[in-house]
This record gives structure tokens, sequence and C-alpha cells, in this order.
């Protein structure tokens, strides 16, 4: 029985996990990224070159973050709430009543927040005393009651009820798909960089990897929809000017890109590797120029022009054999790609006072200002959806550093409210984030409200 116990742990904490995504990989900014005006180090390559003026080190980051609702944290959390007490047999072997009492405890949240409903209870405790028409599922304690009272031995319910939970793995218990809510979104994506700057000048590689992942209730099929890499290096630097209170920069980039042709199923995933038309490649580059004036020491103020020159558009994409067609030698990137004057500007303002014990950062940043103009023009935006384009593209935020190594920050852009802390030890910094979507203050229904986190881990010298 504790093999089947393992299978339902399975079944109910890593499916709900990993196999429901929606749309990611936006072009996000995180409390601990630089700003436009801000001299950042290695990391003002990808945003402002001007900001590495001057300034040399080695630099190594990783960053894993995901998306959400808050419904579809309820029902991760409490799934694995019961399948970590089904999977609590207390020695015996066996999942005992008790087991699945304190179990079915971690549903009942979920059922009072609308979360779950009928039909999914009865996927997992249909026939027995712990059914929708036997027990108040909003009542908690008629539901302790319930399960504490569950019949023992081959033909019982808790037999019932152990057949239902591994019919979850192996297909058999189609109801429980059919009766998942309609819409479950955990957005996942993770980032590298290193590099290195030597007086202002540096090198670097980076790469950012994404995944939408599908599944169809009905049909009980699932996989990844979406799978997308782009694997680059990126070059440039700045250079003081006047004393040092003008900078100016460049920087270039040029990344290998990666992305399926077609969904992908989870029970064919070695489709990825061994089969023809698998993955599209391509290239992407371009060069930004940047600068950034410091009227006082304290205080920044930069503009970058992103892509001055750069990649566009792929009309015809190559595809070879599955993913290790990038390695082989008969592989080769797309020809018919088109160039044009693609120029976008950023701008911003940051005040960075260097204090005795806290050095606080308040930053203003306005994002992609022509693309942000031509929108509204092509648009014919009115006052209120031009106001709501707007703050798409604007960020600001304010950040603390604390005896050197402790840092608390927060910001708003793209509609989403961040906050986030981390400590920086000699070379060793760790930094997480969470965010909200603004609508948690006109939404009525928590439970749609978007959420995420972000956790980095950084190595500096």
């Amino acid at each position: 029985m504790r093999d089947r116990t393992i299978i339902i742990l399975f079944a109910l904490l890593i499916l709900p996990a990993t196999l429901f995504a929606g749309t990611l990989f936006e072009d996000e900014k995180k409390t601990s990224d630089p700003y436009v005006g801000e001299r950042g180090g290695f990391n003002s390559l990808f945003v402002n070159p001007a900001g590495a003026a001057g300034q040399s080190g080695f630099e190594l980051s990783v960053n894993v973050g995901a998306r959400t609702k808050v419904n579809d944290v309820k029902l991760l959390m409490g799934m694995t709430d019961m399948a970590m007490a089904m999977a609590d047999s207390g020695g015996s072997g066996t999942t005992d009543v008790q087991t699945l009492a304190d179990a079915s405890q971690a549903l009942v949240g979920l059922v009072d927040s609308g979360v779950i409903d009928q039909a999914l209870v009865d996927s997992l405790f249909g026939g027995t005393s712990l059914d929708w028409a036997s027990v108040d599922w909003t009542d908690p304690a008629a539901v302790q009651t319930a399960a504490e009272g569950l019949t023992t031995g081959a033909g019982s319910e808790m037999d019932t009820i152990e057949q239902n939970l591994a019919g979850v793995v192996d297909g058999s218990n189609a109801a429980f798909y059919a009766a998942l809510p309609g819409e479950i979104s955990v957005d996942a994506l993770a980032s590298f960089k290193t590099g290195f700057l030597i007086k202002g000048f540096g090198l670097g590689i980076y790469d950012q990897a994404m995944g939408v992942a599908f599944m169809d209730s009905a049909s009980q099929e699932y996989g990844i929809k979406t799978i997308y890499n782009e694997l680059g290096v990126i070059a440039g630097g700045g250079f003081n000017l006047f004393e040092g209170k003008l900078a100016v920069g460049f920087s270039g980039n040029y990344g290998m890109l990666m992305k399926n042709a077609s969904p992908v199923g989870f029970d064919n995933f070695n489709s990825l590797i061994s089969d023809p038309n698998t993955i599209n490649y391509g290239y992407t580059w371009g060069v930004d120029l940047g600068a950034v004036w410091r009227p006082t020491p304290a205080l920044g103020v930069g503009i970058t022009f992103n892509d001055v020159i750069g990649y566009t558009q792929v009309d015809t994409p190559y595809t070879a054999d599955g993913i290790m067609g990038i390695i082989d030698s008969g592989a080769y990137l797309m020809d018919d790609v088109q160039y044009e004057f693609t120029m976008d500007m950023d701008a911003g303002i940051t005040w960075q006072p260097d204090w005795r014990f806290v050095r606080p950062k308040l930053s203003f940043d306005m994002y992609n200002v022509i693309g942000y103009a031509r929108d509204v023009a092509d648009n014919g935006d009115d006052f209120e959806e031009a106001m709501n384009r707007t703050l798409s593209h604007m960020r600001f935020g304010a950040n603390f550093t604390f005896f050197e190594f402790l840092k608390i920050g927060s910001q708003y852009y793209d509609h989403y409210l961040s906050v986030g802390a981390g400590l920086d030890l000699l070379f060793f910094e760790l930094y997480g984030e969470v965010k909200v979507n603004e609508e948690v203050f006109y939404n009525s229904d928590i439970n749609d409200v978007p959420i995420g986190g972000d956790l980095m881990v950084r190595l500096h010298f």
C-alpha cells in the first residue's frame, strides 16, 4: 500500500505543480535589477551600458521565478498538503483512516473558497461517507468526523478512495481531470548571466529559458506547449567624461534562439531529441547606446537607445532533427532574415546618496518611449486607455542597503507591485521577491489576482 501512497503523492503534488502554465516571458524588471539612470556594474550592459563606466569585477547570477494566480496557489498548496498527509502512513505501510482524515482537511478550505467543487470531491471520495451528498464540505468538523468513521478492509470505503486516487495517475479516474478548474496556470522561467568588467569594458554570456505547459482535462493530455530558449553573448562598456559627470557607453549582443515547432507531450518527451521538425532555430542581435549624466554625485539621469540596429523578423525558420540539431554539423541558422531600423528609447532618473549606515535609492524609468507613443497614436487610445498603456511602460521604486549587507527593495512596474529582500555577504548575494498585480485593489474576487515570486543567487567579486 505504501507504493500506492507514493503514486498518489506524485499525482497530487508533482503533476499539478508542473503541468499547468500560461503565458510568460514578458520583458519584466525585478527589484534587484539596475535602473536606466544608475551605475550598476555588469548588469548595466543589459539596461544602460553607460552604467558600467569605470567599474571592474566579475559576476555570476542565477534567477528562477514563477507566476500564477491566488486560486492556483490555494489549489496547489491544498493538494500538496493532502499528498504529504497521505504519504505519512505512520510506519504501518498503509494509509490509515486518521491519515486520510487529516488529509481531507486540506481540501475543506479549497471548497469554501470555491477553488474546487462537488465534481472534484466526488472524483476522489465518491461512493463513501465523504462524498458530497453525505457530508457538508463547508464544515471542517463534519468532514473530520466522517473521515474518521470510514470503513477499512477489502472492498471498504478506504479501499474505494485509494483506488480513486491511484486512478489519477493511471488515467482511469477521468472524472478527476474533468473536474479540475478550467484555467490553471503556473508560469516558470529561469535566467543565467555571467561576465566581467575591466575598467568599464566587459564581456559576458547569458541564457534565458521559459516553458508554457498545457493540460487538456477532457482528453487527459498534457505536456509542454512552448519551450523557448535564448543563449547569447554580450559585450560592451562605458567610459567617463568631464571628470565623471557624464558617462557614455555601448553594448551589443548576439543570441541563438530555440523554440519548439509544436506541443510536446510529457509521454513523448524524447521527440525533442529524436523527431525531425521539432525545434525551430534562429538568432537575434542588436546594438544599444546609452549615457548617464550626474549633475551631482548622488543624482543620475540616464537615456538608452535600444536596438539602434538589429534583428527584427524571421520569415522561414529552419528546423533540424530535434534539439540535437543545434550542435549537428548539418544544421544551420535560417537564412531568410530581414533587418530594419527599429530603435527605441528608455529614459530614467535615479537619486542614490551614500549615507553612513544606509544607502537609499529612489528611481523612476520610462521604457520604450518611441514604441509607446506610436502605439497610442496607431490605436487611437482615449485618455483612460492611454494612461493604462503609460503604466505599462513606467517603473518606479525605492531600494535601501543597510550596513552594506542587508537589502530591501520595492517597485511598481507593468501593473505589478513588488517587494524584495536579501543579504549581500562579501561575494555572495541571496535575494528574493514577491509581486502582486494591481488588481488586488479593485478586483472583488481575490482568487483571480495574478501573483508571483523570484529568487536570485549571485556571486560577485
